[in-house]
């Protein structure tokens, strides 16, 4: 089978929750098709494409080890290859010294004057890199953001997405909820994801399992990322470090913290909360058989579902438009949606 009749298989088992009678309908065991999930949850498309299958060479040594010898020649090069089998087998990693030799030669650093060259280069490298990763990254300023995109080279995704955290109140049976919230301005796209405390090991996690994984599907960047400036996002030090600022940096994405003075800034990001709560919360918030937060989650998430795949935008520029064809439509893009869309919460 080739991997769009996978992915259709895959897909059939996850719309209609029932994968027995998925596997029967195909004449696949479920051990190829929970094969084939794991496959594409970890490389998409490409794991449901058939591989060849690559000869077993002797004295083959994996990437692992390879990375861990030239991390000691870098370290140690005047070190032959019996030197280094010897070190590498008191911390229990087993290779052959035949294996160390291929690779030695394989890099061009089987002589010591080789070696030691390949050193020098390394350190020169890392000194590089620290150096530059000591000047701060060049940022667009607050008030220089194109936050109407008036400009026709700024009317794209990713370039003002927006962020914040609403404490949604106390739901019986539920406690406490707070929603982190990101907002896509151009394209409209919502992401949400529920806790019950506030916290930044939250914000990279959601950016982690929901936002980034998204905008690759979409084929778009967060170029500009608003939040406000407040501890959660950021610290007022100038001089400090923040767990989220530093995430962002990493991640190549601009983060912009506005004051409280301009919270009219985030009235895009106000109204996509005000759809939520109307549509979603008010009836939500009444609703006897929510009685976990799993449950009120997987509600939310399944309207989520709905706001980004087929509810049509009500104004702006992309009225008439579903959110996700907006943003696949600007990229130039019009492919299969990513399975995980309906799975991952």
């Amino acid at each position: 089978m080739n991997a769009k009749t996978k992915y259709t298989i895959l897909m059939q088992g996850t719309t209609s929750k029932n994968v027995s009678k998925t596997c029967k309908e195909f004449g696949i065991s479920r051990t190829i098709y929970y094969k084939w999930q794991s496959a594409y949850k970890k490389q998409g498309m490409d794991g449901l494409t058939e591989k060849e299958k690559k000869p077993v060479m002797p004295n083959k040594v994996d990437k692992r080890t390879e990375r861990l010898i030239l991390q000691y020649v870098a370290k140690f090069p005047a070190d032959g290859p019996k030197r280094i089998y010897y070190e590498l087998q008191d911390e229990g990693e087993k290779v052959g010294e035949s294996g160390i030799y291929n690779v030695l030669r394989r890099h061009g650093l089987s002589k010591r004057v080789q070696r030691e060259a390949y050193a020098k280069e390394i350190k020169e490298k890392k000194w590089q890199s620290d150096t530059a990763a000591k000047v701060p990254k060049s940022k667009v300023r607050e008030d220089l953001l194109d936050y109407k995109m008036k400009d026709p080279n700024h009317a794209h995704p990713g370039y003002i997405c927006q962020q914040s955290i609403y404490y949604m109140g106390e739901f019986p049976q539920i406690g406490k909820v707070y929603q982190y919230v990101i907002y896509d301005v151009y394209s409209t796209i919502g992401l949400v994801k529920l806790y019950n405390r506030k916290a930044t090991m939250h914000f990279i996690d959601f950016m982690h399992l929901k936002v980034i994984p998204l905008m690759k599907s979409l084929h778009f960047e967060i170029d500009n990322l608003v939040t406000h400036k407040s501890r959660e996002f950021t610290t007022n030090w100038d001089r400090g470090k923040h767990k989220y600022s530093d995430f962002l940096h990493k991640n190549n994405i601009n983060q912009v913290a506005v004051t409280a003075k301009n919270a009219e800034i985030f009235q895009p990001l106000q109204q996509f909360v005000a759809v939520l709560t109307e549509e979603f919360y008010q009836q939500a918030w009444g609703d006897p058989t929510i009685n976990s937060f799993e449950m009120l989650e997987n509600r939310l998430q399944a309207y989520l579902n709905y706001y980004n795949f087929k509810r049509k935008i009500t104004d702006g520029p992309n009225k008439g438009k579903i959110p996700s064809d907006a943003a696949l439509e600007c990229t130039g893009q019009q492919e299969t949606l990513p399975l995980w869309l309906f799975t991952r919460r």
